[in-house]
């Protein structure tokens, strides 16, 4: 039996559940590839009052690392993996996410 693991991890110490753009990325993470492992950190308050987020908000959700272990990037390049996550997240980018890191791995 596959077990997913998801864990949500922020690094701003104001607030410690997921905004609206990090729930977003989780769901559609989950539904459309069906991980079997998924972090997501928001590292948005690292990056407080540069270009991405010159709000200097720390909430603003504007930089994530995500790591993804899912059977749909089997037989796919890295590449295409994170093809695949951009796709997915275009409405995200449009609402503010400026940078995402991301680890993708077939199991």
């Amino acid at each position: 039996m596959n077990r997913l693991i998801i864990r949500a991890i922020s690094s701003a110490k104001s607030s410690m559940s997921p905004g609206p753009i990090q729930q977003s990325i989780e769901t559609k993470i989950h539904n459309a590839l069906k991980p079997s492992a998924l972090t997501i950190q928001n590292d948005s308050a690292k990056h407080a009052g540069h270009a991405g987020n010159p709000s200097k908000d720390p909430n603003a959700e504007t930089h994530f690392n995500v790591s993804i272990e899912s059977s749909a990037f089997a037989g796919k390049s890295l590449v295409q993996q994170h093809r695949m996550v951009y796709d997915l997240l275009s409405e995200e980018f449009d609402q503010g996410l400026h940078a995402l890191a991301l680890k993708t791995k077939a199991p």
